[in-house]
């Protein structure tokens, strides 16, 4: 019933209240308990609409590895990246709310080695995105946000 609720519009947009206002994911909660898993840090990252131009909000999960801010643009292993993923390619300047601090950072999308390196960490931490893999053709994008 909870899993439910918080893929509906009323419960994504509480899950960005609250990440953004007091650095707790529900969804994120959620989730990582039904897959059996620590939940991950989560950030509220503003973007900038790579077609509107406007700020858009999104509550994502990140994970400190060597000193990087890492972002995972998933998707759930959908053919296509994520909305938010697509504006930092395009406007690599955001904003993200972590820890209820707001910090400038520029997106930087990881490739070659440094990217397989840490797609490993990832998958090993979290099973979801072993699944997710193999769901897609499309290499799922690891971004590390820069703090500016």
């Amino acid at each position: 019933m909870l899993e439910k609720f918080v893929m509906t519009p009323r419960g994504l947009a509480l899950d960005k209240f609250l990440v953004r206002h007091f650095g707790y994911s529900l969804t994120t909660k959620v989730f990582a308990r039904s897959q059996g898993y620590a939940p991950p840090s989560v950030l509220y990252l503003e973007t900038t609409g790579r077609k509107s131009g406007q700020k858009r909000g999104v509550a994502v999960p990140y994970f400190e590895v060597d000193g990087k801010i890492l972002v995972v643009g998933s998707k759930g292993g959908a053919p296509e990246d994520p909305y938010w993923a697509l504006n930092l390619r395009a406007h690599p300047d955001a904003v993200a709310h972590i820890n209820r601090k707001r910090r400038n950072v520029r997106a930087v999308f990881l490739t070659g080695e440094e990217r397989a390196r840490h797609w490993e960490w990832l998958k090993n931490r979290i099973s979801s995105y072993q699944h997710y893999e193999t769901r897609t053709t499309r290499e799922i994008p690891i971004i590390s946000l820069e703090i500016i």
